[in-house]
């Protein structure tokens, strides 16, 4: 996988001003970076594809991705599950850009099984079915991911 760490990038920026969250400085600082890329005021791109895997309708998995005018891939990730969830934008502040939309979906589906782990592994108090049910999700992103990587080689 080619990533490519933008955090010194993004550091160099928190540094230059002070109240980077809200300088327009800044953020047309960052648009530049992804090839003046279109975003609004919070730096919040325009998704171009997004992926969802359900299992059922409050267990569901998704991918965000967006292609930079530079070239450049990223992603964001949602989930949800029976008592709870958690999701964010692609963002101009992202730390990490990719050079193709396959890693950018690889490293977006590997989030979200670090995140089914976490929920499985953490939430030992919750009923069966929610463990049953993240270790399903889990087994789902490895059959997309595999059945995406099958599809991509012809």
């Amino acid at each position: 996988m080619t990533s490519i760490d933008l955090s010194p990038q993004l550091a160099a920026i928190r540094m230059k001003y002070p109240d980077y969250w809200r300088s327009e400085e800044a953020l047309r600082e960052l648009q530049a970076l992804w090839g003046n890329a279109p975003c609004n005021e919070c730096g919040v791109l325009p998704a171009d594809e997004d992926i969802t895997i359900e299992l059922e309708p409050h267990w569901t998995a998704s991918v965000k991705i967006t292609h930079a005018p530079n070239g450049w891939f990223a992603f964001a990730v949602r989930y949800a599950y029976g008592i709870g969830g958690a999701g964010s934008p692609i963002s101009v502040w992202n730390d990490t850009a990719y050079t193709s939309r396959q890693e950018a979906l690889e490293a977006g589906i590997r989030e979200l099984k670090r995140s089914y782990q976490r929920l499985f592994a953490s939430h030992r108090w919750a009923p069966d079915t929610q463990q049953t049910n993240a270790a399903r999700m889990i087994t789902l992103l490895d059959q997309y991911l595999s059945q995406y990587r099958q599809l991509s080689l012809f």
